[in-house]
Order: structure tokens, then C-alpha cells, then sequence
């Protein structure tokens, strides 16, 4: 049975209310920045334009969640700047010290590195808001 639950921060942002009972007693009011997002002022969000990324679940036009974190665990979605722009990986394992990265993206070679200052990291994805609905406008046909 699901509960509600209280969401009492005080943050920098004004909630906007997504839903609403009819009951105004109980009206409810979700907020995905709560939901979402642990630290506000760590976090920023990506908007996926690489088509590549298809096998990891992450389509065009997702949204992902980045958290700007000290510490990157084994299974961690990493985001890394190269070249100014964002390439993803997954940090797979540590083996004697050598840690090995995944490329989610087809073309981008695998990475293995000692230190994770031989990389620019520029967080680790906690979210992907994924669309289900195409954002597009669809030619409709007349059967």
C-alpha cells in the first residue's frame, strides 16, 4: 500500500505542483527536484542528443540527472568532458589498481585508467528521464 510522505525542504526553487486531488484537504503536490535530487546546487542535467547510446536504455531526447560526487562507485554511470563535450561510461571494475571504464557509446573506446585524475570527471548520472512519447509532430494517416 503506498503512503504519502512529507516533503519538507527549503530550497532555492519554487516546487511546481504536478498533480492535484480534487479533495483540496489532501491535495498533493509531487516535486521530480525532491524526488530527484539530493543536492541541488551539485546537480545538473544533460540533454541526450547522441543516438549511440541506444544499448545502455538512454535514448535521444532523454534527460539525464548528473550529480557532481567525490566518490564513483563500481556500476557508477559516469560523465566525462573530453574535448568539450560529454562522453559516458560505466566504471566497470578496479583490477590492481587499474580501474576500467565502459564507453556507453558505440564509437567511443573503452577507458583504462590508475588515477581518476588522468580524466575529467564531471559527475556520475543518478537519473535518465526517459520520453516515452516521441516529442515530434507525427504525420497522421487515414486508413
Amino acid at each position: 500500500m503506498a503512503s504519502l510522505r512529507s516533503l519538507e525542504r527549503n530550497n532555492s526553487y519554487q516546487p511546481i505542483p504536478l498533480y492535484r486531488d480534487f479533495n483540496t484537504q489532501r491535495s498533493v503536490k509531487l516535486d521530480l527536484n525532491s524526488l530527484c535530487i539530493r543536492r541541488p546546487t551539485d546537480t545538473f542535467f544533460i540533454h541526450v542528443k547522441n543516438p549511440n547510446l541506444i544499448a545502455w536504455g538512454i535514448e535521444m531526447d532523454d534527460l539525464l540527472i548528473v550529480e557532481q560526487n567525490q566518490e564513483i562507485l563500481i556500476n557508477d554511470l559516469i560523465v566525462i568532458e573530453k574535448n568539450g563535450e560529454y562522453k559516458f561510461y560505466q566504471f566497470f571494475n578496479e583490477i590492481n589498481g587499474e580501474k576500467i571504464l565502459f564507453s556507453l557509446d558505440a564509437i567511443e573506446p573503452n577507458l583504462r585508467i590508475m588515477q581518476w585524475q588522468e580524466v575529467n570527471i564531471s559527475g556520475v548520472i543518478t537519473n535518465v528521464v526517459h520520453q516515452m512519447r516521441n516529442r515530434t509532430p507525427q504525420t497522421k494517416y487515414a486508413a
